[in-house]
C-alpha cells in the first residue's frame, strides 16, 4: 500500500482548520457562515461572532479608507511667502525662526532655528522621507535615536536618518537653542507655523487638536509617525486621514497661519 496515500483524521481537521482561518482573515462573513452551518460547539460559534464581525468592520473600513484616499489629490505642504520670518508659542513663550525655507532652496532642505524650554521636547517618532539633523547653537540638548541619548553641547551636531526612531529633550533648566534641517524639504515649515497658531488660539492643548481633523493635518504635515503602531498600519492610516481631511476642506480654517 503506498504509504503517502494515507491520511490520518487529524491532518485533515488540521487542513480544515487553517482552511478556516484563512477564510477568517480573508473574507469574515463567509467564514462565520460556514463556521455557523458546522457542526462546532456553540460557545465557539459565539465567539467567532463576537470577534469576526468586529474585525470584519476594523478591517474592510480600514481597506476601504486607505483605497479611497489613494485616488485624493496628495497633501499640499506649500506655504505662501510670508514675512514673518520668527514665530512665537505664546503659551511656553519660546520661538522658531524660519532661515531657510521650502521655497527658497527649491525643496532641497529645511533649516529652522527652534528654542527649546527646560524640560521641552518632543516625543519618540520617526520620518519616512526625509532626514533631520540637529546643530546646537546655545545650551545643552538630549537627542535620543534608538533610544539612546546623545548630549549635544553647542557646535556639536548630530542626525537623525529616515526611518529611525528618535526625539529630543530638553533636561537643563536653561533654554536651549538648536538649528534643525530636515533633507529634503518637507513640511516642516507649515507644520510649525500650523501647530504654534493652533496653540495661540487656544485650539490646540496636550497634544490634541479641537478639531480631530486637524491633528490628521498635522501628522501629514510633519510626515511624523510615532512609536507603538506598526508602520504598515501607521503610514497609511495618518497619510489617508490627512487627504481625507485636505478633500473635507479642513485645512481652509488653517490658511491664516500659513498663507
Amino acid at each position: 500500500m503506498n504509504q503517502s496515500a494515507i491520511s490520518t483524521p487529524g491532518s485533515g481537521h488540521l487542513k480544515q482548520n487553517v482552511a478556516l482561518f484563512a477564510l477568517f482573515i480573508l473574507c469574515p462573513p463567509v467564514a462565520l457562515f460556514r463556521i455557523w452551518k458546522s457542526g462546532k460547539n456553540i460557545f465557539l460559534k459565539i465567539i467567532s461572532g463576537l470577534v469576526g464581525l468586529p474585525l470584519f468592520i476594523v478591517l474592510y473600513s480600514f481597506i476601504g479608507m486607505v483605497l479611497f484616499a489613494s485616488f485624493l489629490p496628495p497633501l499640499d505642504l506649500t506655504v505662501g511667502d510670508r514675512k514673518d520670518r520668527t514665530i512665537v508659542n505664546s503659551e511656553g513663550n519660546y520661538s522658531a525662526t524660519f532661515r531657510k525655507t521650502a521655497l527658497e532652496t527649491r525643496n532641497v532642505y529645511e533649516l529652522i532655528e527652534v528654542e527649546v524650554e527646560p524640560n521641552g521636547g518632543n516625543g519618540p517618532h520617526y520620518h519616512k522621507d526625509f532626514e533631520e539633523h540637529f546643530t546646537v547653537l546655545r545650551g545643552a540638548l538630549t537627542v535620543y535615536v534608538k533610544g539612546v541619548p546623545h548630549v549635544l553641547l553647542k557646535g556639536d551636531s548630530m542626525t537623525a536618518p529616515r526611518q529611525t526612531m528618535h526625539h529630543f529633550r530638553n533636561e537643563t533648566d536653561s533654554m536651549v537653542v538648536v538649528n534643525v534641517k530636515t533633507t529634503p524639504a518637507r513640511g516642516l515649515e507649515k507644520t510649525l507655523r500650523v501647530a504654534y497658531g493652533l496653540i495661540n488660539t487656544k485650539q490646540l492643548k496636550n497634544d490634541m487638536t479641537e478639531n480631530p481633523w486637524h491633528i490628521c493635518l498635522l501628522l501629514g504635515y510633519s510626515g511624523s509617525y510615532l512609536e507603538g503602531l506598526p508602520s504598515y498600519i501607521q503610514e497609511p492610516l495618518v497619510n489617508s486621514l490627512a487627504r481625507i481631511a485636505q478633500w473635507k476642506g479642513e485645512d481652509k480654517s488653517l490658511e491664516v497661519f500659513y498663507k
